[in-house]
């Protein structure tokens, strides 16, 4: 699967602030602070959860699969960022914004970007490689498309003997 990768402004030119950039701008810190209000509630996790987040999370994600990307942050620095290679924009997916390393802007929502390419291209091994499959165990019942048919017209028949005895 081939994605085009968007483009949005030049990072690196002059970048004048619209309206919405603020309003975005406004958003997310808004819900960064709610969020930081509700984490300050929440009690410290147990190393046992922790571990099992990790678990759910799986590895991290290999630098094939990776897309580098020049981003102007609101705050005005230029940053390079690594997204996923399977979005073609990198403020998609819930993460448009990020923490600005120059001036430490928290969040910093992303107002312009382009692509720069892929962080690393794939050994041969990982080419040939087939996709993942889903290591969960399929239902237990796996029944015939005729006998789903045939249970379906019994309980049919059920349901109209039971509607002539109303």
């Amino acid at each position: 699967m081939e994605v085009e990768y968007l483009r949005h402004g030049v990072p690196l030119a002059d970048y004048k602030l619209t309206k919405a950039d603020h309003r975005r701008q406004h958003e997310a810190v808004q819900v960064h602070e709610w969020i930081q209000r509700q984490l300050g509630k929440a009690p410290p996790w147990s190393e046992e959860r922790w571990e099992r987040m990790r678990q759910l999370l799986g590895p991290p994600t290999p630098a094939w699969e990776l897309q580098r990307w020049q981003l102007r942050l609101y705050c005005g620095h230029a940053i390079e960022a690594t997204r996923s290679r399977k979005s073609p924009r990198p403020d998609g997916g819930g993460c448009d914004k990020e923490r600005c390393p120059e001036c430490g802007l928290d969040p910093a929502v992303i107002v312009a970007f382009e692509p720069l390419g892929p962080l690393a291209k794939p050994t041969a091994q990982n080419r040939s490689r087939k996709p993942r499959r889903s290591t969960r165990t399929p239902p237990a019942d796996r029944r015939s498309k005729a006998e789903l048919v045939a249970e379906n017209n019994a309980l049919r028949a059920e349901l109209e003997a039971l509607r002539d005895q109303a």
